[in-house]
C-alpha cells in the first residue's frame, strides 16, 4: 500500500475522532483543512494528473469544495426521507463514504498527483506569513480596546515588504510569491471579515439569514421564497452549514473566518494564469496583487457568494491556462463551470459569456488569417453544454435567478430612453469619468483608478495590434469580450447600477490583469524608459493599495475604514455591537406576532441576529412613517450615542462641509421627539427598543 493512502487513512481517522470526540482547537480545524483539501487531492490522483504544488493546491480545494457542495445537495435530496439531512451523523457518514471510494479507486489506478519542491531561501516567504498573524491579533485589539496600531502597521508594512521583495529578488526562491500572496491576501480579507463579533457588509446579511434557516431545519428549501435569487446559491446555503456541523463554531465565523481561506485561492489562480501569460514569475506576482488589490476583493466577504464563484471561475481559466491534457482541461472546466452555476447567478451569467462568444469570435479571427500557435479550446458545444446546466440550475429547478435576469436585461433596455440621466449610473463608475468627486482622497482614488484602466486599455491595444504581445486566438478573443464588458457597463444606462462595476471589474480581472504589465511594458518602451517598467508598476500598486485599504482617506483626516477606524460612515453602518444583538434576542421572545419593528434604515442588519424568523420592520421610520398600538421602535448604537440616522445604505464617499465630515444618506436624529409618547421596554445600554401604547 503507498504511504499517501496510509498518511490519508491515518488523518481521515483522526479527523472522524476530533469530530465525534469534540476535541478543542482540532474540531475547529482539522475537518476544514482535511474536507477542503484532500478529496480533491484524490480526484486529482485518480485523473493521473502531474502538478506542481501551488497549481495542484488550488485545483485541489476547489475540486474538494465542489465535491462538499454536490455531496450536501445530495444529502439534502433525501428530504423528508431523512427529516434532518444536513445534520451531522448524515452528512460525516456521506463524506466518509466518498473519501473510501475515493480511495480505493485512487489505490487501484491513482497516481501520487502533487509535486512538492522546495528550493531557494524560505525566509522571505516564511516572514509574510507574520501578516495574517498581526491581522487577527490586530482586530482583536481593534474590537475589544479599538486600538488600531497593529492593524496600521500590516497595512504599512505590506508595501515595504512588496518594494523589498523587488530590491531583493535574486535572493528570492519559487516558492515566495505564492506564499506572499497567500498571506497578503487572507490578512486582506481577515482585516475586512473580523471586525464585530458579527458579519460585516450588506450582502452578507441577507445570505447569513439563509445559511441561518437551512443550519436550524438541517435542510435547505430551494423553494424557500425569502430572498429569491441568493437562495438558488448552494454558496451561502448547504456549502456553510456542512462546515458548520464538521467544525462547531459560531455560524458568523464560516463567512468572517473560513471563507477568507477560501478566497485566497482566487490570487494564487491569478497568479498562475498571468505568470504563464507573461512568462515572468514576478510579473505574474504584480499581475495577482492588482487583482487582490481591488475594493471587490479585499470586502468580498460582504457578499460571499460570489467569492466562492470567482474561485471555481479562476480555477476554471487556470485550468485553460495550464499545460494538461485537452480531455483533463474539459472535465475540469465543466465542473468548474458546474461548481460557478450553484455559487452565483451573476457570475455565471459572465462567466457563460465569455465561453459562449469566445469560439465566435476566435473563428472571425481565423477568417481574418490572425496568427496562432496556441491550441484552441472553446467550442460551441462547450457553450450549448453551459447553457443547458445554466437554465436548468436557475430556470428549472430553483426559477428565481433567471427571472431576476431577464427582468435586469428588461429594465437595461427601457432604461436606454434616459442614456445620458447620471441616475442611472453606479456613482463608482461615474467617478472613473470625474462626475461626483467629492474630496482630496476621493479624487486621488479617482486618478489612480483611471491610470490603472487607462493602463489595462493600453495593454489590450497592445495584444489586439502587436504580435510581440499576442498570446493566441482564444485569449485575444477573451480580452476583446472583457474589455466590451466593461465599457458597456460604464456607457449603458442601469447596467452598473443593476450589478456593481467594481465586482465586475474584479471578476474580469482574472483575464485582464496580465494586460496592466503589458500596458505598463508597451508605454515605457514607447517612451524608452525600460527602466521605469517596474518601479512605475510598485508605485501604481502601492497608490492603489493605499486607496482601496482607504488610508488616503484616514490620513486626510477622515475615517471611512471599519476594520482600523473605530467611527466614520462605514464603522456605523456595518459595526455591530453585542448590545444590539441583546436587545435584538430579548425582543425575539417578547415580540407579538403581525406588529412591525420601526427604526432607521440599518435596523434589519441587527434584528436578524436575535430573531429565528424574519420579522416585520419598516426601516423609513425616522422619514415619518406611521405607527400602531403594539408596533416596536428599535434604536441602535449609532441612534442613541452618535445621535445619527442612517436613511438609506450611503452610496458615496464622506466629504468636509464647512469643516466637518459630511456622510451621505446619514442625518442627525432630529425626530427625537417621535419617540417621546413611547414606552422604553428594554434597555442592554447599547440599544433600547419602545413600544407603541
Amino acid at each position: 500500500m503507498r504511504k499517501d493512502i496510509i498518511y490519508i487513512l491515518l488523518l481521515l481517522l483522526i479527523t472522524d475522532l476530533s469530530i465525534i470526540l469534540d476535541i478543542p482547537i482540532l474540531r475547529q480545524s482539522l475537518p476544514f483543512i482535511f474536507f477542503t483539501l484532500i478529496p480533491g487531492y484524490l480526484l486529482i490522483g485518480i485523473l493521473r494528473l502531474r502538478l506542481e504544488f501551488i497549481e495542484g493546491s488550488v485545483i485541489a480545494a476547489s475540486l474538494s469544495i465542489f465535491l462538499l457542495m454536490i455531496t450536501g445537495l445530495i444529502i439534502n435530496s433525501f428530504y423528508p426521507l431523512i427529516r434532518r439531512p444536513l445534520s451531522l451523523l448524515p452528512i460525516s457518514l456521506a463524506l466518509n463514504i466518498l473519501l473510501l471510494v475515493l480511495m480505493i479507486i485512487y489505490y487501484f489506478r491513482g497516481e501520487e498527483p502533487i509535486q512538492f519542491k522546495t528550493q531557494g531561501n524560505l525566509f522571505p516567504a516564511l516572514s509574510s506569513l507574520f501578516f495574517p498573524i498581526l491581522t487577527v491579533t490586530g482586530s482583536y485589539l481593534m474590537n475589544k480596546y479599538s486600538v488600531n496600531i497593529l492593524l496600521l502597521l500590516v497595512l504599512l508594512s505590506i508595501p515595504v515588504y512588496i518594494t523589498l521583495l523587488e530590491v531583493f529578488k535574486k535572493r528570492i526562491g519559487p516558492a515566495t510569491y505564492p506564499v506572499a500572496l497567500f498571506s497578503i491576501s487572507l490578512s486582506l480579507l481577515l482585516m475586512n471579515g473580523l471586525p464585530s463579533n458579527y458579519l460585516i457588509g450588506r450582502d452578507i446579511h441577507g445570505e447569513f439569514v439563509l445559511f441561518k434557516m437551512a443550519l436550524m431545519n438541517r435542510h435547505w428549501d430551494m423553494h424557500l421564497g425569502l430572498y429569491d435569487a441568493y437562495n438558488a446559491c448552494l454558496s451561502v446555503t448547504v456549502l456553510p452549514v456542512v462546515y458548520k456541523v464538521l467544525l462547531k463554531v459560531p455560524a458568523v465565523y464560516i463567512f468572517k473566518f473560513y471563507y477568507g481561506f477560501i478566497g485566497t485561492l482566487m490570487a494564487l489562480a491569478v497568479y498562475l494564469i498571468s505568470e504563464r501569460i507573461l512568462k515572468r514569475s514576478d510579473y505574474g506576482f504584480y499581475a495577482a496583487l492588482l487583482f487582490i488589490f481591488q475594493f471587490s476583493f479585499i470586502y468580498i466577504l460582504g457578499w460571499v457568494r460570489q467569492l466562492i464563484a470567482l474561485v471555481f471561475f479562476a480555477a476554471a481559466i487556470m485550468v485553460l491556462t495550464g499545460d494538461m491534457r485537452r480531455t483533463h482541461k474539459k472535465l475540469l472546466l465543466v465542473i468548474f463551470m458546474v461548481g460557478t452555476i450553484l455559487s452565483h447567478y451573476t457570475t455565471a451569467y459572465v462567466f457563460f459569456f465569455i465561453a459562449a462568444i469566445t469560439p465566435l469570435l476566435v473563428r472571425v479571427m481565423k477568417r481574418f488569417k490572425v496568427p496562432d500557435n496556441s491550441r484552441e479550446f472553446f467550442a460551441a458545444s462547450l457553450a450549448v453544454l453551459f447553457f443547458v446546466i445554466l437554465f436548468a440550475w436557475y430556470a428549472q429547478v430553483t426559477g428565481a435567478p433567471f427571472k431576476s435576469a431577464v427582468s435586469f436585461f428588461t429594465e437595461t433596455i427601457r432604461s436606454m430612453s434616459d442614456f445620458f440621466a447620471a441616475d442611472m449610473r453606479n456613482n463608482s463608475e461615474l467617478a472613473v469619468v470625474g462626475i461626483g468627486i467629492s474630496s482630496l482622497p476621493n479624487l486621488l482614488s479617482t486618478v489612480v483608478h483611471d491610470i490603472i484602466f487607462a493602463t489595462i486599455g493600453v495593454g489590450a491595444l497592445a495584444v489586439i495590434l502587436k504580435p510581440e504581445y499576442r498570446k493566441g486566438r482564444e485569449y485575444l478573443a477573451a480580452v476583446i469580450i472583457c474589455m466590451v464588458i466593461l465599457v458597456s457597463f460604464i456607457a449603458l444606462p442601469f447596467l452598473s447600477r443593476g450589478y456593481g462595476g467594481t465586482r465586475l471589474f474584479t471578476q474580469l480581472l482574472v483575464i485582464l490583469a496580465p494586460l496592466f504589465i503589458i500596458g505598463v511594458d508597451a508605454l515605457t518602451g514607447f517612451i524608452r524608459k525600460e527602466r521605469w517598467r517596474i518601479p512605475s508598476v510598485i508605485v501604481l500598486l502601492i497608490l492603489l493599495f493605499s486607496c482601496t485599504n482607504y488610508l488616503n482617506y484616514h490620513f486626510y483626516g477622515i475615517p471611512y475604514s471599519y476594520s482600523y477606524d473605530g467611527s466614520g460612515e462605514r464603522h456605523y453602518e456595518t459595526f455591530i455591537y453585542d448590545s444590539e444583538v441583546a436587545a435584538s434576542r430579548w425582543l425575539n421572545y417578547h415580540y407579538n406576532e403581525g406588529s412591525v419593528i420601526h427604526g432607521d434604515a440599518l435596523t434589519f442588519s441587527r434584528i436578524i441576529y436575535g430573531f429565528n424568523d424574519i420579522p416585520k420592520r419598516d426601516p423609513q421610520f425616522f422619514n415619518g412613517t406611521n405607527t400602531e398600538t403594539g408596533d416596536y421602535i428599535y434604536l441602535r448604537h449609532v441612534n442613541l450615542y452618535e445621535g445619527l440616522v442612517f436613511k438609506d445604505c450611503p452610496t458615496e464617499p464622506p466629504k468636509f462641509v464647512k469643516g466637518s465630515v459630511k456622510m451621505h444618506n446619514v442625518e442627525p436624529m432630529k425626530k427625537i421627539y417621535l419617540i417621546d409618547s413611547k414606552s422604553l421596554i428594554y434597555d442592554s445600554r447599547g440599544a433600547k427598543v419602545f413600544i407603541v401604547m
